[in-house]
C-alpha cells in the first residue's frame, strides 16, 4: 500500500468526523486537532494492528466492540487520551500510527487511499496473508456489487424494451448473486 497524501487524509477525517460517533469525546478532539495541524497530520499513518507499533492510538466508534481509546508507547498500553494528546503535540515531527475501529474500516480506508501497511507486520507473515485475503475479498464484493448495479440497469432496460427473454436472463443472474451474498460466499 502506498503512502497517503495529506489531502486524502484530510478528506477522510472530515468524512469520518461527520459520519461517525466516537465512544470518547476526547477522541473527537484529537481527530479535529489532527485535521487542523497539517504538519502533524503528515506524520500520521492510518494502519491496522496499531498495538504492534511503538507509538500510536486506536479510537473506536460507538458501534465497535473495541476499547473506546487505547494508546501505545514503547510497548506499553495506556487508556488516557490526555497523555496521548500531550505526546502527540510534543513530538509532532515523529511518526505516529492511528487505527480507527468502525464498521467497514478496511474498505473505507482503502477507498480513501489512506490505509498503509503496518511496518511491524512482515510481508509473508500470517497477518500479512490475512490482509491479502481481506483485499481479495473486498475486491470480489465490490465487483459483485457493481455487477448487481449493472444488472438492475439492464433489467430496467429490458422492461422498457418489453424484452421478456433478456428480463428473465438478467433477473436469474441477479437472483444467483443475491443468493451468494446471503450465503456469505462473497
Amino acid at each position: 500500500m502506498m503512502k497517503a497524501s495529506l489531502e486524502d487524509k484530510k478528506s477522510f477525517l472530515t468524512w469520518f468526523i461527520q459520519n461517525n460517533q466516537l465512544k470518547r469525546r476526547e477522541s473527537l478532539w484529537i481527530l479535529n486537532y489532527l485535521l487542523n495541524h497539517e504538519q502533524l497530520l503528515k506524520n500520521v499513518h492510518f494502519i491496522e494492528e496499531v498495538s504492534l507499533t511503538n507509538r500510536g492510538m486506536g479510537l473506536a466508534t460507538i458501534e465497535s466492540e473495541q476499547d473506546p481509546f487505547v494508546y501505545y508507547k514503547d510497548g506499553r498500553k495506556f487508556e488516557d487520551p490526555e497523555q496521548a494528546f500531550h505526546d502527540l503535540r510534543l513530538n509532532w515531527q515523529e511518526t505516529f500510527y492511528l487505527e480507527l475501529y468502525f464498521d467497514n474500516a478496511y474498505q473505507v480506508l482503502s477507498a480513501y487511499g489512506i490505509l498503509e501497511q503496518n511496518p511491524n507486520i512482515e510481508e509473508g507473515s500470517d497477518m500479512s496473508f490475512e490482509l491479502g485475503e481481506k483485499v481479495e475479498s473486498s475486491l470480489n464484493r465490490l465487483a459483485w456489487k457493481e455487477r448487481k448495479r449493472q444488472l438492475l440497469l439492464l433489467i430496467d432496460q429490458a422492461l422498457s424494451d418489453q424484452n421478456e427473454e433478456k428480463f428473465q436472463s438478467f433477473t436469474d443472474e441477479l437472483r444467483k448473486i443475491d443468493e451468494k451474498i446471503k450465503a456469505n460466499d462473497l
